[in-house]
Order: structure tokens, then sequence, then C-alpha cells
């Protein structure tokens, strides 16, 4: 594949700021063999104007379950998608690297990833935000079995409670690394006071907190932090979406939708006829939950985690649904947010990012 022109130096500080896709496969899925979807025959309204190649990147997991709705339900080619086999980056790292190559035209990202990779990139190669599609935070704190403050206990003092404990975190300087330095800074606890370890993805950090070797965890989705928790006989001691704890960090948006910016400019109806394809499996998750349970625990669970699944399935329809706007449209608001809390854990400078820039015309709200 061709060489994204950006350093390897850019791509260093970039890893700063990933977010591993939970459960990513090994380098790459197919690059172009067989079809992820139906014939295109563009009868959905929002489809593009005529079959329209479209490459798509994604991986298992809650946050990245609509794909996988699209790809069950035949749906891309009632929107003249010609989507080929799905693209399995390894890390949101590399996802960044093939956007910015022009090796994928469409995928789901962490935001502050996002904003990196767009400060540190050239004009017409940088990502830009095309939707919304997770608008809350989906990180929290998962806790080893033992006594640990209650639910009614405030967001400080179960912050307190990890003082002196090992905290497991994807990577040293990965989201989940930047968001436990956040909130522990929101809380007024010196990053001193805890450990943080490198353990990698929810599969391995389950067997390092079941062997003793972490009391804690960063979760980074609602249903693999819930999964963790049951299959440990933890408990998630802090949502960082829950009522209580600092808007700085309950009131991110998380996961975006992205193009590259010259591919957003040049191909905006295959653009808009993505999202279109996206909004219709949001509605057939509303529709049926229950399908869309065992779809979910097959699918990224090994089907280990039907609970876990019917939780994010309620979760995602009665909580994120109401949060989202017509097809997926960004406000400024986020991303304003979402820009400060970039520079404050030194994802971006001040000034690099703005919402005029990052967010592409057709998708403001």
């Amino acid at each position: 594949m061709t060489q994204t022109r950006t350093s390897r130096r850019t791509i260093l500080r970039m890893a700063g700021a990933s977010v591993l896709a939970a459960g990513a496969g090994t380098l790459l899925a197919a690059c172009g063999d067989g079809s992820s979807g139906s014939p295109a025959t563009g009868t959905a309204p929002g489809a593009a104007p005529k079959p329209t190649p479209f490459r798509v990147a994604t991986a298992p997991g809650d946050n990245y379950f609509i794909d996988a709705v699209n790809l069950d339900q035949d749906q891309y080619g009632k929107y003249n998608l010609e989507v080929p086999k799905f693209l399995h980056p390894s890390s949101g790292v590399q996802g960044m690297q093939l956007q910015t190559a022009g090796q994928i035209d469409g995928q789901m990202q962490d935001t502050l990833l996002v904003m990196t990779t767009f400060a540190n990139s050239r004009p017409g190669e940088r990502p830009v935000i095309i939707g919304m599609r997770i608008p809350e935070t989906t990180y929290s704190i998962v806790v080893n079995k033992g006594n640990w403050p209650s639910d009614s206990a405030s967001f400080a003092d179960k912050m307190a409670s990890l003082k002196g404990r090992t905290i497991g975190v994807t990577a040293i300087g990965a989201g989940a690394d930047k968001q436990l330095r956040l909130a522990l800074q929101q809380a007024g606890i010196s990053e001193a006071d805890v450990t943080p370890l490198a353990v990698g993805q929810t599969t391995p950090a389950i067997a390092q907190m079941s062997a003793g070797k972490i009391d804690a965890y960063v979760g980074i989705t609602f249903a693999t932090a819930r999964l963790m928790a049951a299959q440990t006989g933890g408990e998630v001691l802090i949502d960082f979406a829950a009522d209580g704890v600092p808007d700085l960090l309950s009131k991110q948006q998380v996961d975006v939708l992205i193009a590259r910016e010259d591919y957003a400019k040049s191909n905006a109806d295959a653009c808009k006829a993505w999202l279109a394809a996206q909004w219709e499996a949001k509605d057939w998750i509303l529709a049926n939950r229950d399908a869309a349970a065992d779809l979910l625990n097959t699918g990224s669970f090994d089907g280990q985690g039907l609970d876990v699944s019917k939780q994010y399935i309620q979760h995602f329809s009665d909580v994120v649904v109401p949060k989202l706007h017509p097809q997926w449209k960004v406000t400024k608001e986020a991303i304003d947010l979402m820009i400060e809390v970039a520079v404050q854990t030194g994802a971006v400078k001040e000034g690099q990012v703005t919402y005029e820039s990052l967010v592409a015309d057709f998708a403001r709200a």
C-alpha cells in the first residue's frame, strides 16, 4: 500500500493520542476482494447518484457496532455504495495513517486522535469530521474485587480510593492513559499517587486483573468495561458519563465519523450516503433490540457477553440515540469542548484546531 507522507516523527506524536481499536485484528483484513454489502441499487433516500466505491475501516466492539449492522443487513447497496471487505487497522494510529494516505474513505475514530492527526497532517490529506456517532464519553474505571466506595460516593472520593493502586491502560500515552491523567487532575490528585501500567486491550487486561497484577483498568467502551467487571468479579467504579463527574470528562463526545479532507470535498455525495446508511442501521437497532444484542454478542464477544450486549443495546437506544442530531450532525459546542480536552492533555496546541476547519460544511449542526 502507498506509504503516507506523514513523517515518522509526526506518527510518533500521533501515537501518544491513539486509542487502539478494541479487539482489532491483525494488520489488515482484505483490501478489496469480496464485498461487504448488497449490489448497489440506489433506491434509498440519500443514496449516492451513481454506484460509488467506498472503503470502510472498522473493528469489533460496541462503539463500532453500526458497521456490523450495515454489513449484516446488506444496507450499503441501497445507498449506491460499493463497499469491499472491511479494513481492520491494528490500531487507531494505523487507521489514521491509512486515512491520510487515501487508503480508507470512511471510518469512526477517537475524537482526540483525529484532532492530533489533523494538526500534524498536510491540508487536503487531513482527516475531517463528517459526523458524530458516539455523542458521549464511553470511558470508565473498572476495579478488581475488594472494598471500594459505594455508588453514592463522590467522584473525588472514588478517585482518591485509587491512590497507591496499579491501574491498567491500553498503552502509556494512549487515549485511556490520557483520560486517566485528566481524571486525576480533575480530582486534585497527583499522577504520582497511582501507577499506570500498559496491559493492552480488554482480553489481556482481564487476565491481568484476574491474576491480581492490576487493581483497576481504564475501560474504553460501555460494553467492554462491563464485560471485564462481570468476568473478574469486579465492578465499574466510575462511569465518566455519570452525574457528578466533572464536565471536562462527562461531556466529552469521543467517537466521530471521518473522511480525508480532499475526499469529503470531492465526494460529498458518497460521504452523505454512508451517513444515511448508518442512520438506517441505527433505526434497525431500535426496531430489533433482541436481534441486535445477539449480533453484538456473537460478532464481538464470541457468544460470551449476551447480558452485557443487552445492557449496551438498551443504553444505546435509551441514552445515546436521544443525544444524536439528524444524520449525525456535529455541534460546535461538542467540538469546542473536545478541543479544550485536547489542549489540556497535550494532544494539540492552542489554536491548531477549530470547529470550522475540522468539521466538513455539510456535517455542521
